[in-house]
């Protein structure tokens, strides 16, 4: 269905407020931030302070990270069919000067579902025109992708799904199942490995990305029924969908558990959280972290938190002071929603 408008408005939490379900083992203490979302897909946190929130349907929020107040930056107008719907968002890295929030969407055209790269000026008070800048990305019910981030050549890094037709993950001409790299204008970056838009492929459903300060790229990919994985993507690299041989992973799950957003967590304020990769899971509905090795190349424990507590968890952000937010996905089809679905949580340190 093509979402240009909303009709439905939200009760939104003004304070958060914690939550009865903390466990006295967790590290920290659990919180609302804002509730009533439909399907918040990637949080990021703005330039201004704020947590930006894409939800599927076409809808781009800015949250008060203190208070939970709740406005609408703008909208986008999206075919939301299955999977597909306004996914990943990024800021240009010189926000102040170039105040642009890129974006990823799936829209309907004759040949059915496909994805486009956009980006939005904001002026302060909303987002400006729509711009596309990469279209005609395979898209379709299932494997869509999709995230966004900037890397430390500025340039932007995106994952796209193979759309549910496996065999284009191997193909290096297609925009399907890969890690692209573009330029902040959404060109193939200049010295890419394959002299297109290709960074890595061999991928079945991409759906977080973070650099380390490092520089290193971790993903993290949803597998059929076995192999959730988490990678590191190098330049050129084959990850092997769907022929198993590539790249290894450094943490994978069998059965999976629908791994999903991915982000770092480098602060001491939760303790013996430091070095860490911290990724949601939709099917799993479980926070893990993974204890990242000295040098961030292999994940030397895992541990699972907030399991079968809060349905199906998509994203995690960490905020500069250290404390952790985390999106439901209740509301995507999937999930059994509560009153107060979908909802932002966030996770204080004891």
């Amino acid at each position: 269905m093509l979402r240009s408008s909303f009709a439905l408005v939200f009760a939104l939490a003004v304070l958060p407020c914690n939550d009865s379900r903390t466990s006295q083992s967790d590290p920290f203490i659990v919180g609302t931030l804002v509730s009533g979302l439909d399907t918040p897909w990637d949080l990021a946190w703005g330039p201004d302070g704020m947590i930006w929130v894409s939800e599927r349907g076409g809808r781009i929020s800015r949250v008060d990270p203190a208070s939970g107040t709740r406005s609408t930056a703008g909208t986008v107008s999206v075919y939301e069919s299955g999977e597909g719907g306004l996914m990943g968002i990024a800021f240009h890295p010189d926000f102040a000067r170039e105040p642009f929030l890129y974006a990823m969407h799936t829209y309907s055209s004759n040949r059915g579902a496909n994805n486009k790269l956009v980006r939005m000026r904001w002026d302060g008070r909303a987002l400006g025109a729509v711009e596309t800048l990469l279209d005609e990305i395979p898209g379709g019910g299932i494997h869509n992708g999709s995230r966004i981030a900037v890397g430390p050549d500025r340039m932007l890094y995106v994952t796209t799904g193979d759309a549910g037709s496996s065999g284009l993950a191997q193909d290096r001409a297609s925009l399907a199942g890969k890690v692209l790299r573009l330029t902040l204008d959404g060109k193939p970056a200049p010295d890419n490995p394959f002299g297109n838009a290709t960074w890595s492929y061999g991928h079945r459903n991409g759906q977080g990305l973070v650099f380390h300060p490092s520089g290193t790229l971790y993903e993290t990919e949803q597998g059929p029924s076995d192999n959730d994985e988490v990678n590191i993507i190098r330049r050129g690299a084959n990850y092997g969908w769907p022929d198993v041989r590539g790249t290894e992973p450094i943490a994978a799950w069998t059965p999976t558990i629908a791994i999903c957003g991915a982000d770092l967590y480098l602060s001491d304020k939760i303790h013996g959280w430091r070095n860490s990769l911290l990724a949601t899971s939709l099917k799993g509905s479980t926070l893990y972290r993974l204890a990242l090795s000295p040098d961030g190349s292999r994940i030397t424990s895992r541990e699972p938190f907030l399991a079968d507590r809060y349905g199906r968890l998509r994203d995690v952000l960490v905020a500069p002071n250290g404390d952790v937010f985390v999106a439901t996905s209740n509301r995507d089809g999937r999930g059994s929603p509560a009153r107060e679905d979908d909802r932002i949580l966030r996770l204080t340190a004891r």
